[in-house]
């Protein structure tokens, strides 16, 4: 008896590993691409050695590379709480909030990376893309302005920022980085900078045929499909509108404008099941984004639930008081909740804001 259990002991003792061996393990493994065997010994050292912060950076990366996003943004921000100047870390937290469509966390944390490491490219490309996303066109040309005197023939600064220059309607100097392009020979990224460009000028068939051209030689360029489908929701019809936004979101399933043209539609045609995933998704990439809001408060009335609606239509209204539709739909739900002063008042505030964009229009004084 003795015999067998000095003979166990001393085989758990030759399998046992040291922690530099669950570590170098771990290390080979990620290398060669075994992410499942190096989470399972990067886990079993960090069991007696918690406060390893590289080495929790590095199980967070090995769960990104698994598709384990929320995950790895936990191995991540429990790095950071035991090494809050971990630019490394900070970077890696960014890039899995921005692969699951939180753009508004991951723009929170590349500011602070490109703050403490205003040289890092990769950071600060990342951040001009997101506040692209999120339409902060005006901080886009911030960012990449020095980087583009840096790095003048960048095609990745020259793209984002002339993107951004047309979005914010500097078309003419935008028109110089499209140009810069071009000289380069024909390419997806020209005809989408193009296509822009026309559909800031309202010439949608101009741009439906630029951004046909994108489409034809890059389909995976990003915002390709959106911006086409946008084209042809004038020119064609909410159908083969449609199937571009779906297209877009084949390749960025948090594709803000896809989301909520698609939720729109289907709210639209009263598919309010379909339409909410839609929406809550481009709610996710833009927090408190008063358009999406709107959609869903426009279902919580359709649905019968007119308080809800009331009340998100409320905050709506007092945030961008010239939001005509959502006067509307605010007059409707005070109206069905009794409260016809309430609902009077509102439609009086229609009839001022349909005035004043009436007068606006060109020819209004002369009618």
């Amino acid at each position: 008896m003795w015999r067998a259990i000095l003979l166990l002991i001393l085989t758990l003792d030759a399998i046992a590993q040291s922690p530099q061996e669950l570590v170098n393990n771990a290390i080979a493994k990620q290398r060669a691409g075994d992410l499942e065997g190096a989470v399972k010994e990067y886990r079993g050292f960090l069991k007696d050695h918690p406060e390893a912060t590289p080495i929790r950076s590095n199980l967070g990366a090995a769960l990104a590379g698994l598709g384990q996003f929320q995950e790895a943004i936990t191995e991540y921000r429990i790095a950071l709480k035991q090494s809050p100047s971990a630019p490394g870390v900070r970077l890696n937290l960014a890039l899995a909030y921005y692969k699951t469509g939180r753009i508004g966390d991951a723009t929170d944390e590349l500011v602070k990376v490109h703050k403490e490491s205003p040289s890092n490219s990769q950071a600060t490309l990342l951040l001009a893309d997101c506040y692209l996303r999120m339409g902060q066109n005006k901080d886009v040309i911030r960012v990449l302005r020095p980087e583009q005197q840096q790095h003048p023939d960048d095609m990745a600064i020259v793209y984002l920022l002339g993107t951004a220059l047309i979005r914010d309607h500097q078309v003419a100097e935008g028109q110089v980085l499209v140009d810069q392009i071009l000289r380069n020979g024909e390419s997806a990224e020209a005809h989408l900078m193009l296509g822009t460009c026309k559909m800031e000028a309202a010439d949608f068939a101009g741009a439906r045929d630029e951004l046909a051209k994108a489409v034809a030689l890059n389909p995976h360029l990003p915002g390709v499909h959106v911006l086409y489908g946008q084209a042809l929701q004038v020119t064609s019809g909410p159908e083969e509108a449609t199937k571009e936004f779906k297209s877009e979101l084949a390749i960025d399933p948090y594709n803000y404008m896809a989301n909520l043209q698609i939720g729109a539609t289907l709210r639209q045609g009263q598919n309010f099941d379909e339409a909410k995933p839609y929406l809550e998704r481009a709610l996710a990439t833009r927090p408190g984004d008063l358009a999406v809001r709107y959609q869903l408060a426009a279902i919580a009335l359709s649905e019968g639930k007119a308080e809800d609606a009331r009340r998100e239509l409320e905050s709506i209204v007092k945030e961008s008081p010239n939001f005509t539709e959502a006067h509307v739909s605010l007059s409707l739900a005070y109206f069905r909740l009794k409260r016809p002063v309430d609902g009077k008042r509102e439609k009086n505030i229609v009839d001022k804001l349909t005035a004043e964009a009436q007068a606006k229009q060109p020819g209004a004084k002369a009618r």
